[in-house]
């Protein structure tokens, strides 16, 4: 099983649409921004639902770690990082990126051929 890390990024998610298996890791984690929400609007393939609240306090609230539950359909689920716009300032000012989990039932690909 592998371990997943998307990266919160104030261009949005990296990558912007994974692709993962039942049973991965998967780690929300900030790179470069202060703060974000993470939520599914339309439904998880992961093991705690959300909505993820990161933030730089500590390296425990800068990570969010879930698994791939397994038995979840395979597909896409839609997530929304909600990101504090830092151009107008502190307030209610908001930035919405979008990203996914692309879950598949592909093996993963032997990295000895080619």
């Amino acid at each position: 099983m592998a371990n997943i890390v998307i990266r919160i990024q104030s261009t949005g998610p990296t990558p912007e649409e994974a692709r993962v298996r039942h049973g991965d890791e998967v780690t929300f984690t900030l790179d470069g921004v202060v703060s974000a929400e993470v939520k599914f609007p339309d439904g998880t393939c992961l093991n705690a639902p959300g909505p993820f609240f990161l933030n730089n306090g500590s390296l425990a609230a800068s990570n969010s770690e879930n698994s791939v539950t397994l038995t979840c359909a395979t597909g896409l689920y839609g997530f929304q990082v909600i990101l504090p716009d830092a151009k107008h300032g502190p307030g209610n000012q908001y930035e919405t990126k979008k990203g996914g989990l692309d879950v598949t039932t592909d093996p993963p690909k032997d990295p000895q051929k080619k």
